[in-house]
């Protein structure tokens, strides 16, 4: 395009250009919470790295400037968003435990143990069928995280951190 158009164009381009990516940054990251730290920066930088490997900001501006199609640019973004939540599930998962508080210590009615996830700060219902706010138990409460066996030279290092996590 040429002439008195091009400008207006071209600026039009570009904020559709950046809308889209907010909006697909916003869909395919939705509900998706990180702690800040060092693992939590590692999965954002695994996020990162699949939509670079999978070029899905050049497939989407193929669909939406060159092919002018919005199904298209719907299914890269679910194919992605898939992609990316099976990367998020582990790193949730390692998160998820069994939270033992004051209830499940109670000689005369022990209750079990709710199930914990630290990265959202819910418990999960099953009657629910997922992940729900909830008052915390009275008392105190000890986290049990379940994690895969490690090597003796990584259960070496480990002994070095301290923090509030105690790893069975």
């Amino acid at each position: 395009m040429a002439g008195k158009y091009k400008k207006p164009f071209e600026k039009l381009k570009q904020q559709l250009k950046e809308e889209l990516e907010e909006y697909l940054r916003l869909f395919v990251l939705e509900d998706l919470k990180v702690i800040d730290d060092d693992e939590g920066r590692q999965i954002i930088a695994e996020i990162n790295q699949a939509w670079q490997q999978a070029e899905v900001g050049r497939q989407i501006g193929r669909a939406a400037f060159r092919e002018f199609d919005l199904e298209k640019i719907q299914r890269i973004a679910q194919e992605h968003r898939q992609r990316v939540h099976g990367i998020y599930k582990a790193y949730f998962d390692r998160h998820t435990c069994l939270y033992a508080a004051g209830p499940s210590w109670d000689p005369d009615n022990p209750q079990p143990p709710l199930v914990y996830n630290d990265i959202v700060d819910k418990f999960y219902d099953e009657a629910a069928g997922g992940w729900i706010s909830r008052e915390k138990p009275p008392g105190a409460a000890i986290l049990i995280f379940v994690r895969e066996n490690k090597t003796t030279e990584q259960k070496e290092d480990n002994h070095e951190q301290t923090g509030e996590r105690k790893e069975i």
